[in-house]
């Protein structure tokens, strides 16, 4: 009797504590070359947004852009204001992953992130700790800031 306990605790443990497969909002990716922060998964665990690790202060939404451009294969750009609320919603995951790696947590602080979507023609929305509003898109201090993301295809194997 002892020993089937033992093993249904095992069992409970081994459940509770790891035996997923696929990503989850704030894993660490790596595959192909390819690393970054997951910011979104599909239902199947695959990851299908990534964060960069890199990010860049002390610019303005266009040149933001162009800087994300640049990251990697070509595949990295800013995110959308719709992304960006990810990165927003699950900053916490994200931030812990950033810790581990010694990196720069993102939207802590009075920090302002530049999202790739215009809100009229002179004004571009980026996102903060409190939310996601329109700016001057010419706004550069160490306040303005940009990461990368880019799409993932499939891939649910850490």
């Amino acid at each position: 009797m002892k020993k089937i306990c033992n093993i249904c605790l095992l069992l409970l443990l081994l459940t509770a504590v790891g035996c997923r497969q696929g990503y989850e909002p704030g894993d660490y990716y790596k595959s192909g070359g390819i690393s970054g922060i997951v910011v979104d998964v599909d239902a199947d665990g695959n990851a299908k947004l990534l964060m960069s690790l890199e990010e860049v202060q002390d610019i303005d939404a266009d040149s933001a852009s162009k800087w994300a451009a640049q990251l990697g294969d070509g595949s990295w750009r800013l995110p959308t204001k719709d992304e960006m609320g990810k990165v927003r919603k699950y900053r916490a995951l994200i931030n812990k992953t950033l810790e581990y790696k010694k990196l720069p947590a993102v939207l802590s602080g009075h920090t302002f992130y530049w999202t790739a979507t215009p809100c009229s023609k002179s004004h571009t929305y980026a996102c903060g700790p409190d939310g996601i509003r329109c700016y001057f898109s010419t706004n550069a201090s160490p306040f303005y800031r940009a990461r990368g993301v880019r799409s993932v295809e499939n891939v649910t194997e850490k």
